[in-house]
């Protein structure tokens, strides 16, 4: 008989309930639901129809040739509860009517209660976005003794989103090919089961753009890609960049990849599918771009919308990347250098820059205004929305504020080591998993994880027992968007001169 060791079979013992009223939040805490329990996942993929034809090959029978799939539906999960001789919280979440997140920890030998730690050597499972759609009760009273029995309450759940969470371990990547800072980092793919190409996860096809040598004879910058998810990396030179000219920003703009760079005023595109196939060449855009003015970052929502912003407060927009730009706000608003932009659609974006900086508009960039920012001559060095409402912003302060309002009014949110070094990107990938780049005061970069919509950062690896490698900074995050346990970060290792490229996965 072999001794079963470590199976990780997940037993309904190992199992433990929270839930976030309203939805993930940075300012909302988990509830522990300590009485509850939850019941089983469903989420209806749609029925599958056959399509037929006649059989060439033999009468009286049909070939299938395509299938039909029926809309998919929305997961669900119950939870189920031990009724209380106090006000029952699961009641007055049905009552109340509004979506709450439902995080099922799954683990074995941590704390069951403890929300950040306790599911670090298994998973979670959420629940996003969730209505309750009944509640009911076992009997509520007893006619004779031999009905004594607990009363349970019970609430099915209809959510909008069903994932995983899993503890994410961070890896170099790339390192002999890697001379230069990285400066940015973007994934460039999306799920294809096959029909129309390669099949991916949408996690993929990864690009990171290298500084340029400072050295003697210097080296153009170039960009380090994989098209396998990290397994084998290859690299590219920008040579349309001059050796002097500085690559500050990487993005996929449709189908094409493009580069920005601040003193040489202009971007680079070259076509995905060329990059990947090391076939084509670059090209230089100018057109648009104004002298002094030069693009910091960018923000891309497909094809036919990209904001571009520069120093001295101008925003440029491109309708088509690869005939140049226009200027949506040339420095009316403010002179300040603008460092990073986001968006949630084609119409919601905010920018951010030097001295307490920020921008946002609501009609595209048509029009734009100017928001007091929450840190008083402070460089706000990244934003990211949730909402034309949320959105948080991180500082060259160290420091990490929210705002519900628009701007209206802001709030500090603490997290481990906040206050000191810097700030260099935030990015949610939904409404609960996000991360953050902060590099202390003593030139430790190091990447932070939500996994709460903001409430909760905490520093990676998941597991404290594993070290996150050695790095000066990060500079900017990709995380990837079918999968939320998978992110590429670039920055400079501790020596300020190589950069390091790293993979966070589950």
């Amino acid at each position: 008989m072999v001794a079963i060791k470590n199976s990780k079979v997940v037993k309904n013992t190992q199992s433990r309930v929270f839930t976030i009223e309203g939805g993930a939040n940075p300012g909302t805490s988990p509830v522990y639901q300590g009485y509850a329990r939850a019941m089983g996942l469903a989420w209806p993929q749609g029925a599958i129809t056959p399509v037929r034809i006649p059989s060439a090959t033999l009468y009286d029978r049909f070939d299938i040739v395509a299938t039909l799939q029926a809309q998919q539906g929305l997961p669900a999960m119950s939870i189920e509860s031990r009724y209380r001789q106090v006000l029952s919280d699961l009641l007055r979440l049905v009552k109340k009517g509004c979506q709450v997140d439902i995080q099922v920890h799954i683990g074995s030998c941590k704390a069951p209660n403890d929300f950040l730690g306790g599911w670090t050597d298994g998973h979670i499972v959420v629940l996003q976005g969730a209505n309750a759609t009944d509640y009911t009760t076992g009997d509520l009273g007893a006619l004779d003794s031999n009905e004594r029995a607990m009363v349970m309450e019970t609430v099915p759940f209809t959510g909008l989103d069903l994932f995983e969470i899993g503890p994410m371990v961070s890896t170099l990547q790339a390192e002999t090919l890697i001379t230069d800072e990285i400066v940015d980092v973007t994934i460039c793919d999306s799920i294809a089961c096959g029909s129309c190409g390669l099949p991916s996860d949408g996690c993929q096809v990864v690009f990171a753009v290298v500084s340029d040598s400072s050295g003697s004879p210097g080296i153009p910058a170039a960009v380090i890609w994989s098209a396998d998810g990290g397994i084998t990396w290859n690299k590219r030179g920008i040579f349309t960049l001059g050796l002097a000219e500085t690559p500050t920003a990487i993005a996929c703009v449709g189908t094409d990849l493009v580069v920005l760079t601040n003193n040489g005023l202009a971007h680079h595109w070259i076509p995905i599918s060329d990059m990947v196939n090391a076939t084509g060449s670059w090209t230089k855009v100018t057109t648009g771009y104004v002298a002094t003015h030069g693009p910091n970052n960018l923000v891309s929502i497909d094809r036919t919308h990209t904001w571009i912003v520069g120093d001295l407060g101008y925003i440029y927009f491109s309708a088509d990347i690869r005939s140049g730009v226009s200027v949506l706000s040339a420095g009316d608003l403010t002179v300040q250098n603008l460092l990073a932009i986001d968006a949630t659609d084609i119409l919601t974006l905010a920018a951010v820059g030097a001295s307490n900086a920020l921008l946002t508009s609501n009609n595209g960039g048509t029009t734009w205004s100017l928001v007091t920012g929450p840190a008083v001559g402070i460089a706000l060095n990244t934003v990211a929305m949730s909402t034309d409402q949320f959105f948080q912003i991180g500082t060259a302060g160290g420091n990490l504020y929210y705002t519900r309002n628009a701007g209206l009014t802001w709030t500090l949110k603490a997290f481990p080591g906040s206050g000191s070094g810097v700030i260099r990107d935030i990015v949610m990938v939904n409404d609960t998993v996000g991360y953050m780049a902060h590099d202390t005061a003593g030139f430790v970069g190091r990447v932070l994880r939500t996994i709460d919509g903001g409430n909760n950062w905490y520093v990676t690896p998941d597991n404290p027992n594993i070290l996150f490698p050695s790095v000066r900074r990060i500079n900017r995050i990709a995380a990837c968007r079918d999968n939320i346990n998978i992110a590429f970060y670039g920055g400079l290792g501790n020596d300020a001169n190589d950069g390091k490229l790293l993979k966070a996965a589950a």
